[in-house]
């Protein structure tokens, strides 16, 4: 038995072709994916081998800090990666994401570069995270500036 279509006749191979990437991901949710798997890698990577983040970023006195930051790194990465890959990025975890940035940035390059308190290599965690905070605000004008965008679900 032939089960009823809207369309008059069975859909073609076009038709059943999947959509383009760049259509079945927004910018926002290709961010969250990428911002999200380097703060998993970068949080991880002490809660994985704390002696081998000490040999790159330099000795840490406070093993548990460390560890302590890198489990809320990974999971701050966690949900941007998972809202990524859901291909929706609530405008909650996009300021999660800004925010992140900004702050990581701020503090690398003060107590790496003006205090010089931890290891110059954390010259180039702030400027990745500074270069995602821009990326997110580059996302929103440019998402914001589509005509016809739909007004986001209040309960997402």
């Amino acid at each position: 038995m032939e089960q009823a279509t809207s369309l008059p006749f069975p859909p073609g191979p076009r038709e059943t072709r999947p959509k383009a990437a760049d259509e079945r991901r927004p910018p926002a949710a290709r961010l969250a994916l990428a911002h999200g798997a380097y703060l998993l890698f970068s949080g991880g990577w002490p809660l994985v081998s704390l002696r081998t983040f000490a040999k790159v970023t330099g000795p840490k006195p406070e093993g548990w800090l460390t560890k302590g930051v890198g489990a809320c790194l990974a999971n701050m990465g966690v949900a941007l990666a998972a809202a990524g890959a859901r291909g929706k990025v609530s405008r909650e975890l996009r300021m999660l994401g800004i925010g992140v940035g900004l702050s990581f940035a701020a503090m690398d390059f003060y107590y790496a570069g003006v205090r010089l308190r931890i290891s110059p290599v954390y010259l180039l965690n702030g400027a990745a995270q500074l270069a995602f905070a821009a990326l997110w605000g580059a996302t929103e004008v440019q998402e914001s500036r589509e005509i016809g965008r739909p007004p986001e679900a209040a309960f997402a």
